[in-house]
């Protein structure tokens, strides 16, 4: 059966190739827990994190464990950090779910049906999915499937939705996927929860992840955050513009702004 979970909450690449710990400065609930291992465990191996809404909401919570935010975030996983009309990179495994030509997918038809983020209002976990206190901030798209696809279509990156694992043909399992979503400008600053859901064919119950955030007015005010935390401050970027990609090979030198500043 489909099954994903988020594992960074705040990743400074955008459509990157392969994931990095070291480029992750918010995690969702509870990743640091020695059964998960979210951050030095290796990437998408990590299955018992998942969380899908069977028998949601009667015997299964939206959320995996109820929000506390003093138990599940540590110095080796902290809460993300984000200011208004931030644009924020958050990374989950591809687990075989991508429409890919044989012999590295499971052909054309692999679906892929919403992809949303969420803000709660309030400090308390909403009871179900569909609760009022959910507040949709953005649509992430969907990935192109099907046969009315062309492969040319299907092998071409970055795309929308869950199905951006540019190196998806390396690692169907464990290739690294990214979504991004923007912060709104009209949220309230101050400490809220977001909740990632995703439907992969409507034959299968949704599958969220839950995490916190301190949301600040200015970036200045996100940074002197991060500065005193010891995490960096610089924007996210883009693989795909600041690398030069042809036929999805890079042409010349690799940049990444981690390792040249």
């Amino acid at each position: 059966a489909a099954h994903s979970w988020i594992v960074c909450t705040d990743y400074l690449e955008n459509n990157g190739w392969y994931w990095d710990q070291a480029k992750c400065r918010g995690w969702p609930r509870d990743a640091g827990n020695p059964r998960f291992d979210l951050r030095y465990g290796a990437f998408g191996t990590q299955n018992g994190y998942t969380w899908r809404l069977d028998g949601h909401p009667w015997s299964k919570a939206l959320c995996r464990g109820p929000r506390n935010d003093g138990r599940w975030y540590t110095d080796q996983t902290p809460m993300a950090a984000y200011y208004l009309g931030q644009r924020v990179v958050i990374t989950h495994p591809a687990n075989n779910h991508v429409a890919a030509p044989r012999p590295c997918g499971w052909g054309p038809d692999n679906p892929d049906t919403e992809n949303l983020m969420f803000v709660v209002d309030g400090d308390e976990d909403p009871c179900c999915i569909d609760s009022d206190k959910l507040i949709q901030i953005m649509d992430m798209g969907v990935s192109p499937y099907g046969d009315g696809y062309s492969d040319r279509v299907l092998r071409k990156y970055p795309k929308p939705g869950f199905q951006n694992a540019p190196k998806f043909c390396e690692d169907p399992e464990h290739a690294m996927a990214t979504y991004n979503f923007t912060i709104p400008t009209i949220l309230r600053p101050g400490r809220h929860t977001f909740v990632w859901k995703w439907i992969r064919t409507p034959t299968v119950n949704p599958f969220t992840t839950c995490w916190e955030a301190d949301v600040f007015a200015t970036k200045a005010e996100r940074d002197a955050h991060y500065l005193a935390t010891n995490r960096p401050t610089v924007d996210m970027w883009d693989f795909y513009q600041v690398n030069n990609i042809v036929d999805g090979a890079i042409v010349g030198d690799l940049v990444d702004p981690i390792l040249t500043g």
